[in-house]
C-alpha cells in the first residue's frame, strides 16, 4: 500500500480485563471508538487515512471482538481512559459511532482534560426514546432470532443498520456491508454485553452542555429517525458544535462513505487543532 503505515498491535491489561488495540502513524492522537457489535474492524477504510497525520488508536470495546467478557464491574469511559494511559497517551481526538459514541460523550464529562475534540456519529443519547419504527423492527429482530436462521438475523441486522430502515440493499457498499455481517456475525457468537456495566451517571443527556471541546456531529439522513433527532440535540447543547447530515448514509457512515467521511474528518480535524492551539 502507498504510503501504508506500520500498526503496533497488542493487549494490554487494565481494569481487570485485556484489550486488544492497534496504533499506526505519528503526531496527535486520535482514538476511535466502534460501535455495539462491532470491533476495530469498523474503521478499516480510516486507519491507514488518518494515520498520515495523527497518532490512530483504535481498541476493542471489552465484550466486542479480541477483547474478553469480564464479570468485573467496569465503565466504558474508565477503560478508555485505560487504554489510552497504557499506551502513553494524556490527550486525544476522539470518534465514536452509534454506542461509541456515547462512551465519547461520557469520556468527554469524565475526563475532559483527556480530550482535544469530539467527533459523534449516528451516536446514540441514554435515555433518548426510540422511533415507532425501530420499536417495530427491534421486535421483528427478536421474533426472527427466536424462529428463524442466524442468517436471517444478520441479514435483518444489515438492513437495518447498514441500509437504512426500508431501504433498498446498498449494493454500492458490498464489500464494507459483509464486512458489516462478518463483525456482528462475530459479536453474536460472543456472550450477551452488560455483566457489570454501568453508564455514566448523571447520564450525558443531563450535562451536554459541559462538553466544551470542538465538535463535530455526523449522522446519515437513511438512519432511524431518532439518530437525526439526537444529532440535533447534540449540536444544539454543546456549544459551538458542528452538524452534518450525510444524504447518502445509514447508520454507518466510516463504512457505507469511507471517502466522504474521512474527507469531513480530516477538515474538522485540522480545524479544531488551529482553534486550540
Amino acid at each position: 500500500m502507498e504510503n501504508s503505515q506500520a500498526v503496533q498491535t497488542g493487549f494490554l491489561e487494565a481494569n481487570g480485563a485485556r484489550f486488544y488495540y492497534e496504533v499506526a502513524g505519528e503526531g496527535e492522537p486520535l482514538l476511535l471508538i466502534h460501535g455495539f457489535n462491532l470491533d476495530t474492524r469498523l474503521w478499516n477504510a480510516q486507519m491507514q487515512e488518518f494515520a498520515k497525520s495523527y497518532k490512530v488508536v483504535r481498541f476493542d470495546i471489552r465484550g466486542f471482538g479480541k477483547t474478553l467478557a469480564t464479570e468485573t464491574p467496569f465503565t466504558v469511559y474508565d477503560d478508555v481512559k485505560a487504554v489510552l494511559q497504557g499506551i502513553g497517551i494524556d490527550k486525544a481526538h476522539v470518534v465514536g459511532l452509534s454506542f461509541g459514541g456515547m462512551v465519547a460523550q461520557e469520556f468527554a464529562l469524565a475526563y475532559p482534560q483527556m480530550v482535544s475534540s469530539l467527533i459523534l456519529v449516528s451516536a446514540g443519547l441514554f435515555d433518548h426514546p426510540r422511533s415507532e419504527q425501530r420499536l417495530h423492527d427491534v421486535e421483528r429482530f427478536n421474533q426472527v432470532c427466536q424462529t428463524g436462521t442466524t442468517a436471517e438475523a444478520l441479514e435483518m441486522t444489515g438492513q437495518m443498520w447498514f441500509d437504512g430502515p426500508e431501504q433498498p440493499v446498498n449494493e454500492q457498499a458490498a464489500k464494507a456491508r459483509e464486512l458489516f455481517l462478518q463483525m456482528t456475525e462475530h459479536a453474536f457468537s460472543l456472550p450477551e454485553f452488560g455483566a457489570g456495566f454501568t453508564a455514566l451517571s448523571p447520564s450525558p443527556r443531563e450535562r451536554l452542555e459541559e462538553i466544551k471541546a470542538p465538535t463535530l456531529v455526523i449522522a446519515g439522513e437513511r438512519d432511524y429517525i431518532e439518530f437525526l433527532q439526537i444529532a440535533d440535540e447534540l449540536a444544539g447543547r454543546i456549544a459551538g458544535a458542528q452538524k452534518v447530515i450525510l444524504p447518502d448514509s445509514a447508520h454507518i457512515p466510516p463504512m457505507d462513505q469511507p471517502e466522504v467521511f474521512n474527507k469531513l474528518v480530516l477538515e474538522f480535524l485540522a480545524q479544531s487543532t488551529v482553534r486550540t492551539s
